[in-house]
């Protein structure tokens, strides 16, 4: 284990200094700075990691400190992407109008997809992802995603076309 290797703290603590000066100049800030610094040696405590000497320990904690840094900034990254699209939605919404029953049988359309569907609808057709982003995620090829995708909106059309059928049947001076 990890622990058993660093033996005590003080390896680590000679060089929270060294971490700390890197991770503000990756964030420019030193609140943030030393959150990334405790991720960071926390990650290495939790990780397991056995390393053949002390000199390995300096540098593996620095990759640490910075592939946590980037996970953050990708996270933050695709969070203001999803506000933003999110944003759009509600505009285009706002701007066509639809019906509440329209949205309710838009919804209950989705709902009614298989796990498949829902997830290839939401990651192209909800968050706005790139097929090839689409495949690298599902680990699948960007053919897939496209079959994939076909099938998805085309079983959200027929379901919202049986609904609108239904209707019709159900309530013909409606429809007129």
């Amino acid at each position: 284990m990890l622990r058993s290797f660093f033996g005590s703290r003080r390896r680590i603590e000679k060089l929270v200094p060294d971490l700390k000066a890197y991770a503000i100049a990756l964030c420019g800030d030193r609140e943030q700075a030393e959150d990334l610094v405790q991720e960071a040696i926390a990650r290495a405590f939790e990780s397991g990691t056995r390393l053949k000497s002390v000199d390995e320990l300096r540098p593996w904690l620095f990759r640490v400190l910075r592939n946590h840094f980037f996970d953050e900034q990708r996270k933050k990254t695709v969070r203001r992407e999803y506000f933003a699209q999110e944003k759009r939605w509600v505009s285009e919404i706002n701007d066509q109008a639809l019906a509440p029953e329209d949205t309710l049988a838009i919804r209950k359309a989705y709902e009614e997809l298989s796990a498949d569907h829902r997830e290839v609808l939401a990651l192209v057709d909800i968050l706005g992802l790139r097929y090839k982003e689409v495949a690298e995620l599902l680990d699948i090829s960007p053919g897939t995603v496209m079959s994939r995708i076909s099938r998805a909106r085309q079983a959200l059309l027929q379901r919202l076309e049986e609904e609108a059928d239904e209707k019709i049947v159900k309530f013909p001076h409606e429809s007129r």
